[in-house]
């Protein structure tokens, strides 16, 4: 029998921390600009360590990862599909590091090989945004 999971997104803090955190977000995107964007991050060597939705678009926290860290971004995502993506995660031995969930119910969520959790956790913190929590129920 399979144990029920809750998840607790990512918050986000007031004080320094919003100021730098605002600063820092991309502007709010389109979906037709969302690959282009993250691909020419990604040659970079940049990757969203937390990403959001609204009605606005979505928008990035780009972080500059650690050699041979691995990671999965998933924005703009039903709750379902997030769950997916979540189980293959977790199969990988990956953890959930940042998770929005709109006023919509949309998931936005980003993983990180496990080696390499501790590192974006830190860097999440820089911003004032607290790592997401999976929790059996």
């Amino acid at each position: 029998m399979n144990t029920p999971i809750s998840y607790i997104p990512s918050e986000l803090q007031s004080g320094d921390a919003e100021s730098a955190r605002q600063h820092a977000f991309t502007r709010w995107m389109s979906r037709d600009l969302l690959q282009a964007a993250t691909d020419f991050c990604k040659n970079i060597g940049h990757v969203a360590a937390y990403c959001e939705s609204s009605k606005e678009g979505t928008r990035y926290l780009f972080w500059q990862m650690p050699p041979g860290a691995c990671c999965e971004v998933r924005s703009g995502r039903t709750k379902e599909k997030f769950e997916d993506f979540d189980r293959v995660n977790q199969q990988r031995g990956w953890r959930l590091l940042s998770l929005h969930v709109s006023a919509q119910e949309i998931y936005s969520a980003v993983w990180v090989s496990a080696q390499h959790y501790a590192a974006g956790v830190a860097f999440l913190r820089l911003f004032g945004i607290s790592p997401a929590e999976r929790r059996n129920a």
